[in-house]
């Protein structure tokens, strides 16, 4: 049994709180042209509905699912693509909660991604340290690159095309499973 009344609950308060919490931040180094960046706490909430699907991807039982009579896969692909469209639905009424829903977005089809290639835990941690990379390394005198989606404003076209990929291909990969090796991860670790 999955979490997912935990991450719809997840989903709706971090978007809320993330468009509600713009003006408290989290200093972060740069390693490049400054001293620190201040992180606002709008661009790590939505790491919270993407931990909570990943710990019920992780405490699921592979091998019964494998040979299930039902989708898992296409279960799974429907409750991310629902808690994507609940997000956005909440962060619908303002700019910042248009970031936190995109960034929401973005966060989970990149942990999909590396789920696929490498299993549930490389996937936690890979989606946790993402933002500060970009804080880090992906703003320059207080301009975020282009790679660092979290960062561009609401209406940005490149954040919001590279968010569109990341899920699409993070949603496919869901669809197809994850590769043996990372399943063999999974299980010996849980």
């Amino acid at each position: 049994m999955r979490v997912l009344p935990a991450v719809l609950a997840g989903t709706v308060l971090s978007v809320l709180a993330g468009s509600q919490a713009r003006s408290i931040v989290v200093p972060v180094p740069i390693v490049v042209g400054g001293i620190s960046f201040p992180l606002p706490m709008a661009f790590l909430l939505p790491l919270l509905p993407v931990c909570l699907f990943l710990y019920g991807w992780g405490r699921a039982d592979a091998v019964g699912e494998r040979t299930a009579v039902r989708r898992v896969a296409l279960l799974d692909a429907a409750a991310v693509l629902g808690a994507t469209g609940l997000a956005a639905a909440v962060g619908f009424h303002s700019a910042t909660g248009v970031m936190v829903a995109r960034d929401f977005a973005g966060y989970l089809g990149l942990a999909l991604v590396v789920r696929w290639c490498a299993g549930v835990l490389a996937a936690g941690l890979a989606v946790s340290v993402f933002p500060f990379v970009c804080a880090s390394l992906g703003v320059r005198h207080g301009v975020p690159r282009v790679w660092a989606w979290p960062f561009l404003p609401a209406g940005s076209v490149p954040a919001a095309l590279e968010v569109l990929v990341l899920l699409t291909v993070g949603v496919l990969l869901l669809w197809r499973g994850p590769l043996e090796r990372s399943r063999q991860a999974d299980l010996a670790a849980g």
